[in-house]
């Protein structure tokens, strides 16, 4: 129990942190999304850092028993998925996923959808009640 408190307060407070930043920095991330589509070694790079971030989440934390423990494990899975995908994804395969995040009501939808995950898991993983 102590790992998996451990992984929702870390998880969640990054999730907090990021999410706000990318509601905030609408401009930018789209900038950074641009970069990393024309560079295919940074997508190879960041497929490999989420893929091992992914494996571990996974073999540390593969507890499907109650909500947080299951929102960790998903999360570990999704990340080592789309790690995986990153290491194998063309450029055309590349830019056509992140350019759903084009539309700007998709964008804040994932964006504020990352919050609330945030936030559920800091929740749970300081056990705030509300």
């Amino acid at each position: 129990m102590e790992t998996t408190l451990f992984l929702a307060q870390f998880l969640g407070l990054f999730s907090i942190i990021l999410s706000v930043a990318i509601i905030l920095r609408r401009k930018m991330i789209v900038h950074v999304i641009g970069d990393f589509l024309q560079n295919r070694t940074l997508a190879f790079v960041v497929g490999i850092a989420e893929m091992a971030t992914g494996l571990l989440l996974v073999l540390l934390h593969s507890s499907w028993n109650g909500p947080l423990e299951t929102a960790l494990s998903a999360l570990g899975w999704l990340l080592l998925l789309e790690g995986i995908f990153y290491l194998f994804a063309t450029k055309k395969l590349l830019r056509q996923m992140i350019g759903l995040l084009d539309n700007v009501s998709a964008y804040y939808f994932f964006a504020v959808l990352y919050l609330l995950l945030g936030v559920y898991l800091v929740k749970e993983g300081f056990s705030i009640t509300l």
